[in-house]
């Protein structure tokens, strides 16, 4: 598995230089701004930072004139705030300050404050647990085997939209549910591309003219030397369930009997991406298929 990775906002660019090396022998890697806007925005672009470290006193935006802002670790809060409840995300953070002591009354059950340069080993351990801690992680826990498999294939973006529809698989809202079949129908294409290069020695774009889903017509190529029979259907009917009900609702006539999925077809679909998944990228357990 990757090292989990950190934000850093701090302006101070030697220290930044500094903690970034003492957190990679920690097992983290670290990514910094020196103001608050440009953090917020690497924090909203990606998953993969999964706890952030703030300076006591730092700079607001980029080009911002006069000192550091005193009241930057409370911008910064209301910031993460807004960024858990819109990304629907858990995000760990502390406060990371040359003086800490005008930070630990107001900020008392809230997180932990660190006393800069000095107790940087506590502060990875909190950050270790911290983390430890998260959902999502606990995903990756859970689904182990799984991670070990598409990592070498799929992109951290790819595997952050994995994590986000194990941990929604469960949900019974409607509007969770398409989109989440869409997100699946997206990490299936993603899969099938994969395949086709590891499984076919061909690029998905090979497929790209004809009649119909180039992702299809790579399932078909599959079958039946690389996909039994079994999965090529569990495989068809799922890239057809979610292309059709991802996203948008199947309109039928008013005579039709209309079926909108309900909460059980959604983890039904992700368990078989799931079997496809560790089919198709365990190439020890399953060798024999692939050959002519």
């Amino acid at each position: 598995m990757n090292p989990h990775r950190l934000l850093l906002i701090d302006d101070d660019p030697a220290y930044c230089t500094l903690l970034k090396q003492e957190a990679c022998k920690a097992g983290f890697e670290v990514m910094y701004f020196h103001n608050l806007e440009e953090g917020m925005e690497a924090l909203k672009a990606t998953r993969r930072l999964k706890a952030v470290i703030l300076d006591g006193r730092c700079f607001l935006e980029p080009g911002q004139g006069g000192g550091a802002h005193s009241n930057f670790v409370f911008h910064a809060l209301q910031q993460l705030t807004d960024i858990e409840h819109h990304y629907n995300r858990s995000i760990p953070f502390c406060v990371n300050s040359e003086n800490p002591e005008d930070f630990r009354e107001d900020l008392d059950g809230i997180t932990r404050v660190f006393l800069k340069q000095r107790e940087h080993e506590k502060m990875f351990a909190w950050l270790k647990e911290s983390i430890e801690e998260l959902a999502e992680t606990a995903i990756r826990r859970r689904f182990y085997d799984v991670f070990e498999l598409v990592e070498p294939y799929f992109s951290e973006e790819q595997q952050e939209l994995l994590i986000d529809v194990l941990q929604n698989q469960g949900t019974s809202e409607r509007s969770g549910i398409v989109t989440h079949l869409a997100i699946l129908r997206r990490l299936l294409e993603d899969l099938v591309d994969a395949g086709c290069v590891l499984k076919l020695g061909k690029q998905p774009s090979e497929y790209k003219e004809g009649h119909g889903s180039h992702t299809r017509r790579i399932l078909e190529a599959m079958h039946p030397r690389v996909l039994p029979a079994e999965l090529y259907v569990q495989a068809t009917n799922m890239y057809k369930t979610c292309s059709k009900y991802g996203n948008h609702v199947s309109r039928g006539s008013s005579r039709d009997h209309v079926y909108f999925p309900g909460k059980y077809l959604l983890p039904r679909l992700v368990f078989t991406f799931l079997e496809l998944a560790c089919f198709i990228f365990d190439t020890q357990a399953n060798h024999k298929t692939t050959s002519p």
